[in-house]
């Protein structure tokens, strides 16, 4: 299994009273129709081979897709329900560097500028950038310095609302760090977040990263690797019947839902070519722990 595959698979030391999903907890939060700092505001799939993660992506969560210019080369907007979430960027093989498929998510700071050289000064790698998307748009693709991959926006639209996002959209963000205190502190720096212990138990805490509210998650692997990674959720009803869909269509089930992983509603897939992503039902039973 590929590194990044095989990063899934420390899920399965959740507790099911984890609570990573605080930020859909006041209703009455006020829409805004400008980003703020630490918001997950957009997803894209680097693969190298855009057809098949159509087929894959479309026919396990309806997603269309919609071909685009002025972007980059190749690019393919991802829609849900005719809503703009995310995008595919084609990638070549290239036989002298190992790869794998994944998906790329980016988040917002104050200063892409500004973010890029904390990410150099601080021992991260600037893979593009920085560069003008669009008018008022700048973003980057940078690594940081525990090896994972992460977009950086600004002047970036923000989420409509607080509630809970629609069935197939996405949800949530989880880092898995190979080393918590330095990635607590880089990130505190780098996009502003705050954290907090949200979950405490012998031999596992759960972090949530704030900035006006609860952003992601973060929490050490429990088995030894060369990287950390980010890996991004997307709401669902079934999380069960949709791994077994996307087993289906060639993809790989990583996490089963289970009974002690957040009262089994989660569940954590491989897409053909190799990108990791969570499957969450929310809300979940909140039930006392397995």
């Amino acid at each position: 299994m590929s590194r990044y595959a095989a990063v899934v698979l420390v899920l399965l030391v959740l507790p099911a009273s984890a609570r990573p999903f605080s930020q859909f907890g006041d209703a009455t939060s006020p829409a805004s129709s400008s980003s703020v700092a630490g918001e997950f505001v957009w997803h894209d799939l680097v693969t190298d081979d855009p057809a098949a993660a159509r087929t894959f992506y479309g026919s396990l969560f309806g997603w269309t897709f919609e071909d685009s210019e002025g972007i980059a080369p190749g690019y393919i907007v991802i829609k849900q329900d005719g809503t703009a979430i995310g995008g595919i960027i084609p990638r070549r093989r290239d036989a002298s560097t190992p790869y794998v498929a994944q998906w790329l998510s980016y988040v917002v700071v104050p200063d892409v500028d500004d973010a890029v050289g904390i990410f150099r000064q601080r021992g991260g790698k600037v893979i593009q950038g920085p560069l003008n998307a669009r008018k008022g748009l700048r973003v980057a693709v940078v690594e940081d310095p525990q090896g994972a991959p992460l977009g950086l926006a600004s002047g970036a639209p923000g989420a409509a609302a607080a509630a809970p996002p629609a069935l197939h959209n996405w949800l949530w963000m989880e880092y898995v760090a190979r080393d918590v205190a330095p990635a607590l502190t880089f990130y505190e720096k780098a996009v502003g977040f705050r954290f907090e212990i949200s979950e405490a138990r012998e031999g596992f805490t759960y972090y949530l990263l704030q900035t006006d509210r609860p952003r992601a998650g973060l929490f050490r692997s429990p088995w030894t690797r060369s990287t950390s990674a980010w890996l991004p959720y997307v709401r669902v009803a079934d999380p069960a019947a949709m791994a077994a869909r996307a087993a289906e269509l060639g993809g790989t089930v990583a996490v089963t839902p289970r009974a002690e992983v957040r009262h089994a509603s989660l569940a954590i897939i491989v897409d053909p070519a190799g990108a990791a992503v969570a499957l969450q039902k929310f809300p979940f039973d909140q039930g006392g722990a397995q």
